[in-house]
């Protein structure tokens, strides 16, 4: 159930973006897992590298400190997962609202030019053309929105999640280590403690690997929102310089006309697809708020294996109670042993005295 894909995915990332400033893969990882692995992680690695300036400088720092030490790979992945994640996320709402201000611009730029135009293809056209960003601007809002609004939502579920758990768990683990410290009177509580700590250690691991893969879902997502937003933002502003052009060149009705449409082309998907990206984020939200069943599944597996670790904890008490049995009985004979010693002293001191009278008296 548990499986290394997410942390697996999350060290290709890393290799595939290294392997963008490198011909060659570092020697962490090789061969055919390395080429299934990088195949995997195409589509989103290329997010990283470019949404955000500093995308190759996270992998590189992650790689550093992995080849130092591979004892902590765990570790280090969940840090470069949040790392990972809140880079996409970052270039994803940034490049929403950097086109935003492209579409407010051309928006209010178009209203002063119609005003000015008076040729009535020309005036069609740019206004065509301001209906187009208008609507737009508005399903880019919603999305900016669905955005920000979704990455919240699934840190808020995220904290929620761990603070349920722990308190469940160590509410449960701490009852079970009362229960081994009044039963042993504390002998039993160091390798007790150790159980318990495993059992947390490894469940933790599993909780880390359900967010791994919720993460990299968000960062797929959001790395596609990214790509949209650019594709689109390069058609605004080719839209906005062949504005330009048709109102410094009004003498050219026709030319005008035919190089808005052609430009408003490219956009005519525009409103469908990001509304497609804002019910692809929502139906992402309902997935998150569960977690994939992942962490459902997670707690049904720790609650089968508690009473394993709670008949471990019993052999802890069964054998200190049987040692201190053991002691008791030990204990017993010795002073069985002593009391009979003495009593066998005292009936042969009786039998002396007795034969001494009989010689006085003879």
């Amino acid at each position: 159930m548990h499986s290394t894909k997410p942390a697996l995915l999350l060290l290709a990332l890393a290799i595939s973006a290294t392997c963008v400033v490198a011909s060659t893969p570092p020697p962490v990882i090789r061969g055919d897992l390395f080429e299934t692995l990088n195949r995997t992680s195409q589509s989103i690695i290329s997010g990283v590298v470019n949404a955000t300036r500093n995308g190759t400088a996270i992998i590189v720092d992650f790689l550093n400190t992995l080849q130092n030490s591979t004892n902590q790979y765990t570790h280090e992945t969940v840090a470069f997962a949040q790392k990972i994640a809140d880079a996409v996320h970052k270039a994803a709402s940034e490049g929403i609202a950097e086109f935003g201000y492209t579409l407010q611009s051309a928006i209010e730029g178009l209203h002063s030019q119609i005003d000015r135009v008076r040729n009535v293809l020309q005036r069609n056209a740019l206004k065509d053309a301001l209906a187009k960003l208008q609507e737009i601007n508005a399903a880019a809002n919603d999305l900016e929105l669905a955005v920000n609004n979704l990455n919240d939502r699934l840190e808020e579920k995220k904290r929620e999640y761990l603070a349920e758990i722990q308190v469940r768990w160590s509410n449960w683990a701490d009852a079970q280590l009362e229960r081994v410290d009044r039963e042993t009177n504390g002998t039993g509580n160091e390798k007790a403690q150790e159980i318990l700590d495993e059992l947390l250690s490894r469940y933790a691991g599993y909780l880390h690997s359900c967010l791994e893969e919720l993460q990299v879902r968000q960062a797929t997502y959001e790395q596609n929102v990214q790509h949209t937003i650019e594709k689109y933002h390069n058609a605004t502003n080719k839209l906005t310089a062949q504005v330009e052009q048709c109102v410094n060149n009004p003498l050219n009705f026709l030319s005008c006309r035919n190089g808005i449409q052609k430009a408003l082309q490219a956009l005519d998907p525009a409103p469908k697809e990001l509304l497609n990206l804002n019910l692809e984020g929502i139906r992402l939200l309902a997935i998150g708020l569960n977690a994939s069943g992942c962490v459902g599944q997670t707690l049904a597996q720790h609650q089968l294996e508690k009473p394993s670790v709670e008949r471990e904890l019993d052999e802890i008490i069964k054998e200190y109670l049987d040692q201190r049995n053991s002691t008791d009985d030990d204990s017993s004979s010795e002073e069985e042993e002593t009391t009979t010693e003495n009593g066998g002293s005292g009936s042969q001191e009786s039998q002396d005295s007795s034969d001494d009278d009989s010689s006085s008296s003879q």
